[in-house]
C-alpha cells in the first residue's frame, strides 16, 4: 500500500467509476483496476462491487475513504511545511515530434505534482532547451541520458487488411505493399539499410511528419506503416504486427549537457517518473487487434 494507490482508490470512490478515476488521475484504466485488486488484496477485503453502471463501494470501502482522505492529506501537509525552503524552479523542456505524447504527459505531470515550485516551458526541438525529450542514439558524448521507456516498432495496418491475418510478419511480406513512411522517423536509416540489403521494396502512397497523420492515413486504408508500438495504443481501427524477422526498437527518455546540474529532487523524480510509466504502460500483445 502506498500513497498513490489511495489516491486511485479515493479518484474510484469519488467518481464511482474505473474508467472516470482513470481519467481524473491521468492514467490508464487497466492501472487503476490493478492497483485497486493489490490494495484489496494487501487489506484483505473487497473495497468495490463491479456492475453495468460502474462501481459501488462495500461497507469496508466506505470504512476505508475517511482514513484514505486523511493519508492523503497529511501527506501534502508535510510537503507544504517545506515548500517555503525550496527555491522555484523554471526550466525548458524540447520535445521531439515523433515522440509518444501521451508517455510524454505522464512524465511532465509527474515531474509537476512531484517538484514543488517547478514550472515548464515547451518548446520545439530546433530551440535551446535545459532538458529534451529524445532517443538515446541522438545523445552524444557531451550528453547525460536518463532512459524512460523503450518503444518497440511494429507494422500498423487497416483491422481488413490481408496480413493481419498472421500472428507476426516477415520483412520480406512488406515488399511492394503501399506504405506511409514517416519523416523525420529515427530508425528510418536502419529501415531502409534493411529493405535494400534484402532487395525489398515497398510503395509510398505518402510521405508525412508525424506518426499521428501516418495512422489516420493507415486506418483510412491508404497503406501499411512502421509505428512505434506505444504511439498507436488507444486505436481501435487499427491493427498492429510485430515483426520476427527483425527487431527495431528506440530507447526514449530525458537527456541534458553535462555541464548543466539539476537539484537532486528534479533528478529523483525523473526517476521515479520511469517507474510510473512501467505501471502505468505494460507490454501490449501486439499480436491482437
Amino acid at each position: 500500500m502506498d500513497i498513490r494507490s489511495l489516491r486511485y482508490f479515493i479518484a474510484v470512490y469519488e467518481e464511482r467509476s474505473l474508467s472516470a478515476a482513470a481519467k481524473r488521475c491521468f492514467v490508464a484504466q487497466p492501472s487503476i483496476s490493478t492497483t485497486i485488486a493489490q490494495l484489496e488484496d494487501d487489506l484483505g477485503t473487497k473495497l468495490f462491487l463491479r456492475h453495468s453502471k460502474g462501481v459501488s463501494p462495500t461497507d469496508s470501502g466506505s470504512q476505508l475513504y475517511p482514513h484514505a482522505c486523511k493519508m492523503v492529506s497529511d501527506l501534502s501537509a508535510m510537503r507544504s511545511l517545506f515548500t517555503d525552503t525550496l527555491t522555484p524552479l523554471a526550466l525548458s523542456i524540447s520535445l521531439t515530434p515523433f515522440l509518444s505524447g501521451a508517455l510524454i504527459s505522464q512524465v511532465i505531470k509527474t515531474m509537476l505534482d512531484e517538484v514543488s515550485g517547478l514550472t515548464l516551458k515547451l518548446v520545439d526541438e530546433s530551440e535551446s532547451a535545459d532538458l529534451r525529450f529524445t532517443c538515446q542514439r541522438y545523445a552524444t558524448d557531451e550528453d547525460v541520458f536518463y532512459p524512460l521507456w523503450e518503444d518497440d516498432y511494429v507494422i500498423a495496418m487497416p483491422l481488413d487488411h490481408w496480413l493481419a491475418d498472421f500472428a507476426s510478419l516477415s520483412i520480406k511480406q512488406i515488399d511492394k505493399q503501399p506504405f506511409i513512411s514517416r519523416t523525420p522517423c529515427d530508425i528510418l536509416e536502419s529501415w531502409n539499410y534493411l529493405m535494400q540489403k534484402q532487395e525489398l521494396t515497398t510503395d509510398v502512397r505518402a510521405q508525412v511528419k508525424t506518426e499521428e497523420y501516418a495512422l489516420d492515413l493507415v486506418a483510412a486504408g491508404l497503406g501499411i506503416s512502421l509505428i512505434p508500438e506505444h504511439s498507436a495504443r488507444g486505436r481501435s481501427d487499427l491493427c498492429l504486427r510485430p515483426l520476427n524477422d527483425v527487431k527495431l526498437k528506440r530507447v526514449v527518455g530525458l537527456a541534458h549537457k553535462k555541464e548543466r546540474s539539476f537539484p537532486a529532487h528534479l533528478i529523483n523524480t525523473i526517476l521515479t517518473a520511469k517507474q510510473q510509466l512501467l505501471v502505468n504502460n505494460p507490454p501490449s500483445d501486439t499480436r491482437l487487434t
